[in-house]
């Protein structure tokens, strides 16, 4: 195995490091209007409406963002505990669920705009998707039990098909934006909810330090890279077929700069205010320290209302993609039930112990999407140099 985990960590490195060069090519080498001054929007084959730039922001949080944001504080505790000053600990997890993972993002989903109606994609989405999601569930679950300090199956199975259930009302309902916006909205709220609240009995944790050497090593150590790169690459294709769905009108220049800056920014916001509250977020439990109530039930609560979103977003493609997958013998509609049920299914092999190894998944999967990654990374550098007849006009 730690010949495999080196192998993905080294083509993974590459793959990443190629994304990033190759989305910061296409975002200035793009123009974003023509001579005309008109928008010079991205090429796509979906049948998705084009969303306002404001939507499509609170959708691309809802993509990966809001339920990465779930279980990073547990990160952030991880790296104070290996030494780590609170500066170093921020930037780290920010970078992990930021800009460099986005890079893959951002390129697979300008292939998926490209070939929408490719069942290797659409398999490799609906794959991703209900692997991703199930083993999401499970930290999430395992972190919002710690929170509450009663950690039990029973207990997180109900959290679990809580929010699932709430994902498939709205998926059913069609009420993706609005969660979307709402999912949003509350980061927002917590954040401000949280930083300003009165009612608890802790002393801030100052964020104080700088980055050294001690950073990059840990940043480039193979455990830490390793586990990143197994994580995201597993979940490219799920993430990049939705940001396909819902990048229908936007530049180039939007595109590159909304998946790359948002997580990012977002991520170190979040980071923050958890280095703040880390005694509080890590250390809750009700029956000892009833003053930390409020704080904690907003994270909880932005937690779950985070994954719903990502739930909801993951099932209307996975859906989508079983009807064309099928020539409509399946509904979009009809098969909402079976995704959350296939979801919950797989979520309780793990709280219940029947799979030890949830993340063994990742380290595989994350192989199998490899072909598609190379493939995506081709067409975008065949990208760099041809313009669109919108250019040309």
């Amino acid at each position: 195995m730690e010949t495999f985990n080196k192998v993905v960590y080294w083509i993974g490195s590459l793959t990443t490091l190629v994304c990033i060069v190759l989305c910061m090519v296409l975002f200035f080498t793009k123009k974003s209007r023509n001579e005309k001054g008109e928008r010079i929007e991205l090429d796509s084959k979906t049948t998705e409406k084009p969303w306002s730039l404001g939507t499509w922001i609170a959708g691309v949080f809802v993509a990966g963002t809001g339920v990465a944001l779930m279980y990073a504080p547990g990160d952030l505790v991880g790296y104070i505990k290996e030494g780590l000053n609170p500066v170093e600990s921020i930037t780290m997890v920010a970078l992990l669920n930021g800009a460099p993972v986005w890079a893959l993002y951002s390129i697979m989903g300008l292939w998926y705009m490209k070939h929408v109606d490719s069942k290797i994609g659409k398999i490799a989405a609906m794959l991703s998707t209900v692997l991703g999601m199930s083993i999401s569930l499970w930290t999430g679950m395992n972190t919002v039990a710690r929170f509450i300090g009663l950690n039990f199956p029973g207990l997180k199975f109900m959290l679990a098909a809580i929010t699932v259930m709430l994902a498939m009302i709205s998926a059913k309902r069609n009420l993706l934006k609005g969660m979307s916006k709402l999912a949003f909205l509350v980061f927002v709220f917590a954040f401000l909810a949280v930083l300003s609240t009165p009612l608890t009995d802790f002393n801030f944790r100052l964020i104080e330090g700088g980055i050294t050497g001690t950073f990059w090593k840990e940043y480039f150590s193979g455990a830490t890279a390793a586990s990143w790169i197994f994580w995201f690459l597993s979940w490219t294709p799920t993430v990049s077929r939705w940001l396909a769905h819902i990048s229908k009108g936007r530049t180039m220049k939007e595109y590159i700069a909304g998946t790359m800056i948002l997580p990012t920014v977002l991520a170190f916001i979040w980071m923050a205010v958890s280095w703040m509250y880390q005694d509080v977020i890590m250390n809750f439990n009700l029956a000892d320290n009833i003053s930390s109530l409020i704080p904690c039930v907003i994270f909880i609560a932005s937690g779950i209302l985070f994954v719903t979103g990502t739930l909801d977003s993951d099932c209307k493609v996975f859906t989508e993609d079983l009807e064309m997958i099928t020539n409509g013998k399946l509904n979009r509609k009809s098969t909402i039930p079976y995704y959350g049920l296939f979801v919950l299914f797989v979520f309780s092999l793990f709280i219940s112990g029947i799979i030890t190894q949830p993340f063994a998944f990742n380290e595989y999967s994350s192989l199998i999407f490899m072909p598609l990654m190379i493939w995506s990374i081709v067409e975008c550098v065949k990208m760099v140099g041809i313009k669109s007849e919108k250019e040309t006009k």
